[in-house]
């Protein structure tokens, strides 16, 4: 019994502890994929954000791009003669703050410049070490080329659109002309675009482009030069060039104070949970305890009358075969009269083990009352087998006990009766064994 009982309190410290840990790794689960998903949204805003910023570029660029097409298409129709260029360019420099000026370079050299800048006239962009790969590059592919970043003479950093002009001999053959060029401011130009908003989102970003040409990649904005953690990004073309946007928050995709926060409530709500478990499995325990004595008698150990008729009733229900053998003592009344209740619930508590010792595993012993038992043979057996188990347990019974100084002798009367062989209900089964019994013990010289 002590046994148990340890036993018993070790399970009732290990529930709160079991219920604890199961409730923190659920918490914890659960705070995972809340993070997750506030990163995932974080995420798709970044990218949602960072596309229309894309989109924005991709949109200002064609702009340009379409002013140097303007260009060469002039060129083309005047057949490689150039007139009224500044009149064209300052119409289409008043209003756009992004360009830094506007250029013609027949054979490659800046012949044409608006505003008029003296640095930047008669400039050999096939020599020039800024522009001469994106030039020669440019005029071998007849495609247009974007330049940059690079640093301007009079401060910041630009970007040049360069279209190459090619007109058409007498034989038909292309014959390079030389470049429309438009250089643009970026600090202006990205603003245009709302880069900006990126910064002001929190957001830390890269532009990266890769160099047609050179195949490497190389940065043309940024808000840090640092290498940034997990950063979502979006490719996209620009004229024959591959632009990427990679972004990051500031403080990363997790916030940590929400982190902190939702660890905080788990861990409240983990040790409100393993006080519950601690007290429901007290009060389960001690619900079963009380159930279980139910069934108990006190004095012998053994099942009582209120398990063994719910017993039978069950296995009426399932239609099972069983056997009901009543046991009544004889010469009990004396032990008691002769030698006090003492010696008499000592014997009963004997009588009970003896029983016990001789059934079957799977049968049952119960104590109906008094001196009265009872014992459910499940699963069917011969009259032969019950006959063979009865003088078993009369044997065992009507072996001589000792109660303290003194040695008594009582007998067992047995009846017994099968389900559904000798009745249809238990009721009659119970009925017929306890006739037979009381048949057994007149049989036997004892009185009913």
């Amino acid at each position: 019994m002590q046994q148990r009982y340890e036993a018993q309190t070790h399970r009732s410290v290990f529930v709160p502890i079991i219920a604890f840990f199961i409730t923190a790794v659920l918490v914890l689960f659960v705070i995972s994929r809340l993070q997750i998903a506030d990163s995932r949204e974080k995420q798709n805003h970044a990218r949602n954000l960072v596309q229309s910023v894309s989109y924005n570029l991709q949109a200002i660029f064609n702009e340009y791009f379409d002013v140097t097409q303007f260009l060469k298409n002039l060129v083309i129709r005047n057949d490689g003669k150039v007139y009224d260029f500044s009149l064209i360019a300052e119409s289409i420099y008043a209003g756009n703050p992004s360009i830094e000026n506007i250029q013609l370079a027949p054979d490659g050299i800046i012949s044409y410049s608006y505003p008029p800048q003296r640095e930047n006239e008669h400039i050999n962009l096939f020599t020039d070490p800024i522009h001469r790969d994106d030039a020669k590059y440019s005029r071998l592919t007849k495609m247009t080329t974007i330049t940059g970043p690079f640093a301007q003479r009079k401060g910041g950093s630009g970007l040049a659109i360069r279209t190459p002009i090619y007109l058409t001999d007498k034989k038909g053959n292309d014959v390079f002309w030389g470049f429309s060029i438009i250089t643009l401011r970026a600090a202006e130009l990205f603003r245009e675009a709302h880069v900006s908003d990126l910064k002001a989102d929190n957001y830390r970003y890269q532009l990266k482009a890769i160099n047609p040409h050179k195949g490497k990649l190389e940065m043309v904005d940024c808000s840090t030069y640092d290498t940034l953690v997990n950063p979502v990004s979006h490719a996209f073309d620009m004229h024959n060039t591959a632009w990427t946007f990679y972004v990051t928050p500031k403080d990363g995709w997790m916030d940590s104070s929400t982190l902190v926060f939702e660890i905080l409530v788990g861990f409240i709500f983990t040790i409100m949970v393993a006080f519950s478990a601690n007290s429901l499995w007290k009060l389960i325990k001690r619900e079963s305890t009380f159930k279980r004595l139910s069934y108990i008698d006190t004095l012998t150990g053994l099942y009582n009358s209120r398990k063994f008729y719910e017993l039978l009733h069950e296995l009426h229900e399932k239609n099972e075969q069983f056997a009901v053998l009543y046991v009544d003592l004889n010469k009990f009344k004396p032990v008691n009269d002769l030698y006090g209740h003492k010696s008499g619930d000592e014997l009963l508590t004997i009588v009970a083990k003896k029983l016990k010792n001789v059934i079957r595993a799977g049968d049952e012993v119960f104590r109906i009352g008094g001196d009265e038992f009872a014992i459910i043979v499940p699963n069917g057996i011969t009259i032969n087998g019950l006959s063979g188990l009865t003088q078993r347990l009369k044997a065992s019974v009507g072996r001589p006990t000792v109660l303290g100084n003194a040695t008594v002798n009582v007998t067992a009367a047995i009846g017994y009766a099968r389900y559904p062989q000798d009745g249809a209900v238990f009721e009659n089964i119970i009925q017929i064994a306890e006739e037979m019994m009381y048949a057994d013990k007149k049989a036997m010289g004892e009185e009913r």
